[in-house]
């Protein structure tokens, strides 16, 4: 039987390698969320919304916030739209952002005038990165967005696996846990410091 050391080892070398996109979509992105201003030239540039119709669709507006909801569902459903989506209604107004990596589509719908707006955001590489950190989750549009959300499920499960092990080598080779513990102490210290102050 093989050393246990080495199934950990190898173990926390092919989760490394797995987790190499994921990582590198995470950090790029927060890189560029991080740094708004410099990047916005990356962006697409305005206005970063095209109209692509605007109709007129008799619809009765929720009595509940629950409702808003369901409304949205239907509305988008009735102009042979699908996918995840996030529905948010300010008084007489109705917004509605359809999830895609490359074409967001955002529909607007008034009320008291029954004219639906539809538009398109405008391609931007760096945008599409955004939207890969901002994905949502469960339950927001087919079986593509769901797994989506278990991938994702995964990466998170995957990656306390790849510190685990990263911990447990580290442990077993003693002429390094003097630094180990600097390194990890250093990590911890800065986040509380910086969680208890700001």
């Amino acid at each position: 039987m093989h050393h246990p050391n080495l199934f950990f080892r190898r173990l926390h070398l092919y989760l490394g390698l797995l987790l190499i996109p994921w990582l590198l979509v995470y950090a790029l992105s927060t890189v560029a969320l991080n740094h708004t201003a410099q990047f916005r030239k990356f962006r697409a540039p305005d206005p970063q919304w095209r109209p692509l119709w605007e109709k007129t669709v008799a619809i009765t507006a929720p009595a509940t916030p629950d409702g808003v909801r369901d409304t949205a569902r239907r509305l988008i459903a009735d102009q042979g739209i699908s996918g995840a989506f996030g529905a948010r209604r300010q008084g007489q107004r109705l917004t509605i952002n359809v999830q895609n990596f490359w074409h967001p589509r955002r529909l607007t719908y008034d009320f008291d005038t029954q004219q639906l707006r539809a538009e398109q955001k405008s391609f931007a590489w760096l945008d599409v990165l955004i939207r890969l950190h901002e994905r949502t989750g469960y339950g927001q549009g087919g079986p593509l967005d769901n797994l989506w959300a278990a991938l994702v499920d995964l990466f998170c499960v995957a990656t306390l696996v790849w510190i685990g092990t990263g911990l447990y080598l580290w442990w077993k080779l003693a002429a390094t846990r003097r630094w180990g513990f600097i390194a990890l102490g250093g990590g911890l210290t800065t986040l509380l410091v910086l969680v208890l102050t700001l």
